[in-house]
């Protein structure tokens, strides 16, 4: 099976290995130039690439951290399954990421802005028309008054109603879409001719990528990720379906305790009649 360039056990190999920092500020300039915020000069990663993360750690999503030197923190995850709450955790990561840094004694102003980056290969946001959208906190009745910089929450949304929009988005923005969208999808012959006049960064990223599907250690750690996915998928839907069971048990002891005929309970759970004979 082809290995997506958004899976987070090849981004998080690709921006958090110790030497690929510029890799991430090219990544990380090319949104903040498209929105016109200030570009980081240089990026520390806090928590680097180690195998054995992904493999003692393999039901987590694990996000890539950094630090800027003009004192801003960056959170980037890539994000595959779609779940319900998923706003509601990029709102606690933001605010997790925010909090750690106040140690007891230090003043508020101490706190650094957090800017959180998230990549989702589904659509959480059907009313926005666009791939990329930027959230801050704005005044309802003036959108244009930003409260603070403090928070700012990037999403790019790889799906296919929205992937034709790429060719609309400025360089090395562009460039670095067509490397996440299309690198599983083409040949190198394609992806090189794609890539030829691009950010030197995000081809020296299409590099690493060919090496990381090529490598079998590498691709051995994102199996394991992916079967580790399914397997929490698959408890998940156990757990469900025996929960649905156990109440369904349980409504049919309490309609068969308050003296409900057996033919109603059988309409009301499904159960058949010698099952609930079988109730206490």
């Amino acid at each position: 099976k082809s290995i997506r360039a958004t899976s987070d056990t090849f981004t998080h190999y690709l921006f958090a290995t110790p030497g690929n920092e510029r890799i991430l500020k090219s990544f990380v300039n090319a949104l903040l130039a498209y929105v016109g915020e200030t570009l980081v000069r240089e990026m520390q990663v806090l928590n680097p690439f180690n195998p054995k993360t992904f493999l003692t750690d393999k039901r987590s999503i694990i996000d890539i951290k950094a630090v800027a030197t003009d004192d801003r923190q960056f959170v980037i995850e890539f994000q595959t399954s779609w779940y319900d709450s998923f706003v509601k955790r990029l709102l606690y990561n933001w605010a997790k990421t925010l909090c750690l840094q106040l140690s007891e004694g230090k003043h508020y102003r101490s706190l650094l802005p957090v800017v959180e980056i998230a990549m989702l290969n589904y659509t959480i946001f059907d009313e926005l028309p666009d791939l990329l959208n930027l959230f801050c906190i704005v005044a309802k009745s003036n959108p244009s008054y930003v409260l603070s910089n403090d928070f700012q929450l990037y999403t790019l949304e790889f799906v296919d109603k929205k992937i034709d929009q790429i060719s609309l988005y400025p360089r090395p923005l562009r460039d670095w879409m067509i490397f996440f969208w299309y690198s599983d999808k083409k040949t190198e012959a394609e992806m090189k001719m794609l890539l030829k006049d691009s950010d030197s960064m995000v081809q020296s990223s299409y590099d690493k990528y060919r090496f990381f599907i090529q490598d079998e250690d590498l691709r051995l750690l994102e199996m394991m990720r992916q079967q580790a996915v399914y397997d929490r998928a698959s408890e998940l839907d156990y757990a469900t379906r025996k929960g649905r069971e156990e109440g369904t048990i349980a409504t049919a002891r309490n309609l068969k305790y308050l003296g409900v005929d057996i033919e109603t309970i059988m309409k009301a759970t499904g159960l058949s009649a010698g099952e609930i004979d079988l109730l206490d």
